[in-house]
């Protein structure tokens, strides 16, 4: 595992691809929100994106967010959440909120890389992923009000063709064409989608992480696809 943990830092040590990467798994609409809020004065958040290895393969942890009157309700997202002055620095705003989320032991993971920044219009939020590693497979404790459910995505699979997916819905009235991740049906897609999207374009050079998968992935079954 060490070795692997090594290749799968060092791939982090380039130059980010940015928006390029992180428009291929943009939505037609970016904003569907009545609201047109001002981009200057976005409030900061930061993810952490956590590799582990269990089962002998790499994965990150997402969560699901159970349904409450907001704008990413029942969303699948990364841990994290708004910055706070007492953080100093997004790092760690990225681990207070992962411990909260999900129980992440912060002496148990590493710091690998930061990732470019994204802004979400529909909640004015900037959010700032963080990427950690660990040799240590973690137990996850979901707070049971800001989570419903982890999932625990293998890499392999998200970085398999057929596992980008999309559909088209109405969202506020607006009409929204999306691609998504299709991970064991849940759908993977907007500001966490695009954040991914840069986070495996990092890793695509992986060998250990590309081969073919040993199946294909099934239709998708999800509300958002129908």
């Amino acid at each position: 595992m060490r070795e692997e943990k090594n290749i799968l830092a060092q791939a982090f040590n380039k130059t980010l691809p940015g928006i390029y990467a992180q428009q291929q798994m943009s939505p037609s609409v970016r904003s569907t929100n009545s609201i047109k809020y001002d981009p200057s004065n976005a409030r900061s958040s930061s993810v952490l994106i956590l590799l582990f290895k269990k089962d002998d393969q790499w994965l990150v942890p997402l969560i699901k967010r159970p349904k409450y009157n907001g704008a990413h309700s029942g969303q699948i997202s990364f841990p994290g959440g708004k910055y706070e002055k007492s953080d100093g620095n997004y790092v760690e705003t990225a681990l207070r909120e992962a411990n909260e989320e999900i129980g992440i032991n912060r002496d148990d993971i590493e710091f690998v890389a930061s990732l470019s920044s994204l802004y979400i219009p529909n909640s004015n939020f900037i959010v700032y992923p963080q990427v950690f590693i660990t040799e240590v497979e973690p137990f996850f404790v979901p707070d049971q009000r800001e989570v419903e459910t982890v999932i625990e995505a293998p890499v392999k699979h998200l970085l398999a063709p057929e596992t980008i997916q999309s559909f088209r819905r109405k969202i506020n009235g607006i009409e929204v064409d999306a691609p998504f991740y299709n991970v064991d049906d849940h759908v993977i897609w907007g500001a966490t989608a695009m954040i991914m999207s840069e986070f495996l374009t990092l890793l695509k050079d992986v060998s250990f992480l590309t081969n073919p998968l040993s199946h294909s992935c099934s239709a998708c079954n999800a509300p958002e696809c129908r």
